[in-house]
């Protein structure tokens, strides 16, 4: 009697473990790991590439609700103290990893990870070894990497002038504080011998003084709309170009819909995609300070709407070779 009762025993507890097998299979096995992305913005124009991020993210499994989550509160002032807040903020509540977009919030990010190992993804930066954020391109070192523009100053200003080729000054107005626009100009010079045309650059304070400024532009005026966090909204300026049928181009793909002319630069939800690919590899165990810094693609925008505004006419020829025409 005291064997069959062992035996019932022992066929329960085998029942049981059997049971709590299935169960734990039609969960998924062992808990998943859930990853809390930390996001630091001072644009309100790059928020796109937070959209393309989540896009590749949620390709790679990670889907939000479940086994990953985005604490994001908008586009903050572009005051470093500001910023360095956003960062402390989001390092309080654990986060595993950091998106920063752009150069500012991701000094401020780069400063206050030192010592830890949380990772900071960036995207987009200008040009992240001037700045001091990585050692290098192919192992940036730290832990810091993402997705650098390049330099698309050059070409965009070239577009300028193939589709505005009655522009002979090129005005570029931006605010002394923002040191994205100062990393952006520093290349302004050259190109301007190069391509042959006079350069004008405007410090502002204010965006009513810009808007002082495109008030007052002579008819063979153009504007290269460099990134300015501290004059944002873009849109107004841009209507007042209109007004004033001066044309304006930019290299943040965000700019033509808003009213630019022309962009030429990288699409930021494909950089999102690009960053979110990083954080993935970073995730999976990839060493941070190995993990190369990747260069966007570059897209040229052309918005048809704002030629015809300002009076131009652009060749078909030309429209073909735009990856994007808004209308």
């Amino acid at each position: 009697m005291r064997h069959r009762t062992t035996s019932l025993g022992t066929t329960r507890l085998l029942v049981f473990t059997a049971v709590l097998g299935l169960l734990f299979a039609s969960c998924g096995g062992t808990p998943e790991k859930k990853y809390t992305i930390g996001v630091v913005n001072y644009q309100q124009v790059l928020d796109p590439v937070l959209d393309g991020f989540k896009v590749r993210m949620a390709e790679l499994g990670y889907a939000e609700g479940r086994n990953i989550a985005y604490v994001y509160h908008g586009a903050v002032a572009p005051e470093p103290k500001v910023v360095d807040g956003e960062v402390r903020g989001l390092l309080a509540q654990k986060v595993d990893l950091l998106l920063t977009m752009g150069t500012l919030p991701t000094r401020m990010a780069k400063q206050a990870v030192e010592g830890t190992n949380v990772p900071v993804v960036f995207g987009p930066v200008i040009n992240p070894v001037d700045e001091g954020l990585v050692e290098s391109i192919t192992r940036p070192g730290g832990n810091v990497t993402g997705v650098q523009n390049g330099t698309t100053i050059p070409k965009a200003l070239e577009w300028l002038l193939k589709l505005a080729p009655r522009a002979r000054k090129v005005y570029v107005i931006y605010h002394p504080r923002d040191a994205v626009s100062q990393t952006a100009m520093r290349s302004f010079p050259e190109i301007a011998a190069t391509l042959g045309f006079e350069l004008v650059t405007s410090p502002v304070q204010s965006r009513e003084e810009a808007f002082a400024i495109v008030a007052k532009l002579p008819r063979e005026a153009a504007i290269f709309a460099v990134p300015a966090p501290s004059l944002d909204p873009v849109s107004g300026l841009f209507a007042a170009a209109i007004e004033r049928r001066i044309p304006v181009a930019g290299n943040i793909a965000g700019y033509a819909t808003k009213g630019a002319l022309l962009t030429y630069g990288p699409s930021l939800l494909a950089m999102g995609k690009q960053a979110g690919r990083l954080a993935d590899q970073i995730f999976k165990g990839a060493k941070l300070g190995e993990l190369p810094v990747e260069t966007s693609e570059y897209f040229l925008e052309i918005n048809l709407r704002t030629a015809k505004l300002i009076g131009l006419d652009i060749e078909d020829t030309t429209l073909r070779q735009a990856n994007n025409i808004v209308r």
